[in-house]
């Protein structure tokens, strides 16, 4: 009776053995796998910026002739992923209108001074400007609207 106690024995404790070796060496691989993705950037996930302003719209006067402005104070903040430089940048202009920003490019956070120019050709009318945030591959990392009345002058 004991010897057949004993051969169970012996047949149980490899396969327990093979099972230990194979969670080990799972473990190990998940390991050095996830080394090498991180390593080969699989983990960084884009930046996402948020922006705000010192004025939440402005409201400029159509000029005889030349060009109006206003400034406007825009604040990119990090809020995930790679830090990086980013680049601000906007839509939505109608004819007539140019918007600038100094500096363009920065690694958040960091202040910005947004120029809206308007000149004699733009129409008296509402407005909404997007106002974009882009990573290094153009890609959009954030947005915002902002509001830009014209008035007759």
């Amino acid at each position: 009776m004991e010897k057949g106690l004993l051969r169970c024995e012996r047949g149980v404790e490899p396969l327990a053995m093979k099972i230990m070796a194979g969670v080990i060496l799972l473990v190990i691989g998940l390991g050095i796998g996830y080394a090498v993705y991180t390593w080969a950037g699989g983990y960084v996930t884009a930046i996402k910026c948020e922006l705000s302003f010192d004025k939440s719209s402005t409201t400029i006067g159509k000029p005889g002739s030349g060009e109006n402005s206003d400034m406007i104070q825009v604040t990119t903040r990090y809020v995930m992923g790679t830090k990086e430089t980013v680049t601000l940048d906007a839509t939505g202009e109608p004819s007539g209108v140019r918007v600038t920003f100094d500096p363009q490019t920065g690694e958040p956070d960091f202040y910005s001074n947004m120029r809206v120019y308007v000149n004699e050709n733009a129409a008296a009318d509402s407005y909404v400007l997007t106002i974009l945030v882009k990573d290094s591959k153009g890609n959009t990392s954030g947005s915002t609207a902002f509001n830009l009345e014209i008035l007759e002058s």
